[in-house]
């Protein structure tokens, strides 16, 4: 899904990420490392978010808004 969607970040979160986020952010990691060394691309960074349950809700707005008030 992060070719296919050309993702530039992943970020990680919820209960369950959060109780012990550092293996959920390796694992994730080293699969995206794994795939871009395969596929020639670049591995995309993996950060874990500490927000709160309103953050899916924000994001989607962000990816909405962001056209709308992009600089250049």
């Amino acid at each position: 899904l992060v070719r296919l969607l050309d993702i530039d970040r992943v970020l990680l979160g919820g209960r369950v990420v959060l109780a012990d986020p550092e293996p959920y952010a390796r694992g994730v990691a080293a699969t995206l490392a794994a795939d871009a060394a395969r596929a020639g691309g670049r591995a995309v960074p993996v950060d874990v978010v500490g927000r709160g349950g309103q953050a899916v809700a924000e994001g989607a707005a962000q990816l909405v808004l962001a056209p709308l008030f992009a600089v250049g």
